[in-house]
């Protein structure tokens, strides 16, 4: 009759791999779990963000950040009258100008999407401020000059006005400044006066999702931000305004202008 014989002995080594390997398995299932439960589970938004990018499929993969919406950039601008009376035009799309010929385009130039990129920078910064400093945002940065005319409200009103101190309203200041000389510039050049002010609105769209990509009703509806009136205080160089205008007649875009110049109040 055979004695029994006494048990192995692990050394630690072994154990502390089983150990580990216990776990490692205990929090493969846990995660697992979490991954396929209910979204508003708490915890299961960390355990998918660390997870995604080795057992979850993207088209991100194929196309990054890829567009959701189609933002377009819509000027309008004023200029005074042989009578010195001020004309109010009516809108132009720029970006629609800009993207004339893109359709069937596959390496179509960076300049068809200047505005584009430019509106969608705008209005990131726009949406870091908080709701009392975009409010503001959307109003006239123009007051009285006290002589019967009109100005541009100083930096330093505006800074103090919207929050001192603040890296978004500087940075956000800075670029409605660029949006403006860019929007002088495109009316100096299509309108062919000079420009009192300038106000534009960024017109958002979102399409059908795919399951309704057939259907002829538009599923969302449009969202429209319009900013007040910009002072034009802006030295037109000859040159800047004729590479401007030689933009719009490449898009063959002097029509538009013109309507929209018809169109004045």
């Amino acid at each position: 009759m055979r004695s029994k014989q006494p048990p192995v002995k692990l050394s630690k080594a072994a154990s502390l791999s089983g150990i580990v390997a216990s776990l490692v398995i205990l929090i493969v299932m846990v995660g697992t779990v979490l991954i396929v439960l209910p979204t508003d589970t708490p915890g299961r938004s960390a355990v998918t963000k660390i997870a995604a990018p080795y057992f979850t499929q993207s088209w991100r993969v194929f196309a990054p950040n890829i567009a959701k919406k189609n933002m377009i950039l819509e000027m309008r601008a004023q200029w005074r009258n042989e009578d010195d009376e001020l004309v109010k035009s009516g809108w132009v799309s720029i970006t629609g100008m800009e993207q004339i010929g893109v359709t069937g385009n596959p390496l179509p130039s960076n300049i068809r999407k200047s505005t584009l990129n430019a509106s969608s920078s705008y209005l990131k910064r726009y949406q870091k401020l908080d709701s009392e400093q975009q409010e503001r945002a959307r109003t006239t940065f123009i007051e009285r000059d006290g002589e019967g005319g009109f100005q541009r409200i100083p930096d330093e009103e505006l800074i103090a006005e919207l929050g001192e101190d603040d890296g978004d309203v500087i940075r956000f200041l800075r670029m409605d400044y660029m949006m403006m000389r860019n929007m002088t510039l495109y009316a100096t050049a299509g309108f062919g006066h000079d420009i009192e002010r300038v106000q534009w609105r960024i017109v958002t769209s979102q399409p059908n999702d795919f399951t309704h990509r057939f259907d002829d009703e538009q599923q969302y509806s449009d969202s429209v931000t319009a900013f007040g009136w910009r002072q034009s205080n802006v030295r037109t160089d000859t040159s800047v305004v004729d590479n401007y205008r030689q933009v719009i007649e490449r898009f063959d875009s002097m029509g538009t202008f013109k309507k929209a110049a018809d169109d004045a109040e």
